[in-house]
């Protein structure tokens, strides 16, 4: 029985070993960011910190209780020859007051607005920090899958070389070649091995860029990437639609960047702070009470009353203050004037952003299409040269440049490829989806 349960760990250990690494895909990846990313944590803090802002402004109208006690010695003395008095002890006091505020003009209700609406405009800032993470993401995974592609792209260099120096060597043994066919394919076996060798370690910086953008490495970098390209050979075919006009994109951005959305909520904070400062020149009524009890010697009682109370309504009005209020007010109003500036500018800057990756959309789905024909162009007049060569109607530079042309085409296509994705996601940030 020992020896049974020791084989099934044994062999679970090594299909744990030896099973194929997780796949990872867009959604997988951005959910780890999501999860493990310190910039997005900075932005929830300060969310929390301006949600709690708004609870200290709101504590504004909330009644206010203190409580306050003291223990020391007290005397009496009074130089007057008709009352000379001249007494001391010892005394404890205890005083409980409360008071509510009844009315300030806006002072509070404008700083609990310009607090709260902070608060919103936090939350979008956090929610554009979500969607530039979604980008970063998106981006560095399309850029490690194009280094995946350009590594197939090379090992396939790598294999017409080596086919070629093969046939070189059994032309020139044949003596139908000479020996400079020979060196060359040897050469250019080389200088492609070299390439594939730099393709694999660009996808390996390519990698560790996606995993800092996520924050981790996920399963210790034990993990494959789902290509979206694979066992297809008519890549432009794959792309999605983007026939949406522009006036829409830039509608819906309008509507959805969570920027313009924070600086729409950063302005109606600077009016509601323009407000509260307005309230300064005016006065503040509270409902006030206080009970005191105090436990004093025999001597002092009767200077120290033992219980005392009182309750009414009090006004405040701060008359001058070395123009404090109206620097403070002025100050707000230019904070309005300069919110709804930014706000204007944002809305300019999020059409431009929108019109450009629209463009360049555009020109990276135009782009697939191009390269995707001329890969294909290449591919055949490379099966032409090759067939050329064979028969002795060309040299070696013609078949070299044939087969140079065809790969560096699939390359081009392979580019043009991911770069369509990453415009594409460049653009949906920009519009805020």
């Amino acid at each position: 029985m020992i020896r049974l349960k020791s084989a099934l760990t044994a062999l679970i250990t090594a299909a744990c070993v030896f099973a194929a690494p997780p796949m990872l895909d867009t959604d997988t990846l951005v959910t780890m960011a999501l999860e493990h990313s310190p910039d997005l944590n900075i932005s929830r803090a300060a969310l929390e910190a301006a949600r709690q802002n708004t609870r200290r402004a709101v504590a504004g109208y909330l009644p206010r209780i203190d409580l306050s006690a003291s223990a020391g010695s007290a005397g009496v003395k009074n130089d007057a020859k008709s009352t000379r008095t001249d007494q001391s002890g010892t005394l404890i006091a205890g005083t409980l007051s409360a008071s509510q505020l009844l009315l300030d003009f806006g002072k509070t209700s404008g700083a609990i607005c310009a607090a709260s609406f902070e608060a919103d405009a936090s939350y979008e800032a956090l929610s554009q920090a979500v969607s530039d993470k979604i980008y970063d993401v998106k981006r560095a995974y399309y850029d490690a899958l194009r280094a995946q592609s350009l590594i197939r792209v090379n090992r396939e260099n790598v294999t017409l070389n080596e086919q070629q120096l093969h046939r070189a060597e059994r032309y020139f043994a044949a003596g139908i070649r000479t020996k400079i066919d020979v060196t060359d394919a040897r050469v250019n076996l080389i200088d492609a091995q070299l390439k594939l060798q730099d393709a694999e370690y660009e996808l390996r910086r390519a990698r560790i860029a996606l995993e800092r953008v996520v924050g981790t490495a996920p399963y210790g970098g034990n993990y494959t990437l789902q290509s979206i390209d694979a066992n297809t050979s008519d890549l432009y075919g794959t792309l999605p639609p983007i026939d949406q006009p522009l006036d829409a994109l830039e509608a819906f951005a309008y509507a959805h960047r969570p920027t313009l959305r924070q600086y729409a909520d950063l302005t109606r904070s600077a009016e509601a702070g323009m407000d509260s400062a307005a309230g300064n020149y005016l006065p503040s009524i509270a409902l006030q009470a206080s009970y005191t009890r105090n436990a004093t010697d025999e001597a002092l009682e009767l200077y120290f009353p033992e219980q005392q109370w009182g309750a009414g309504v009090g006004l405040q009005w701060n008359l001058f203050e070395g123009m404090r209020s109206d620097a403070t007010y002025r100050y707000a109003r230019a904070e309005v004037i300069r919110s709804r500036a930014v706000y204007n500018d944002m809305k300019l800057r999020i059409q431009k952003e929108v019109a450009d990756a629209h463009t360049m959309t555009l020109k990276r789905h135009d782009g697939v299409k191009l390269s995707q024909s001329l890969a294909e162009a290449a591919r055949e007049k490379f099966v032409q040269a090759r067939k050329r060569y064979e028969y002795g109607l060309s040299d070696y530079i013609e078949l070299q440049q044939a087969r140079q042309g065809y790969i560096n085409a699939a390359s081009s296509l392979v580019v043009h490829y991911y770069d369509f994705y990453i415009a594409l996601a460049r653009r949906d940030r920009a519009t805020g989806k």
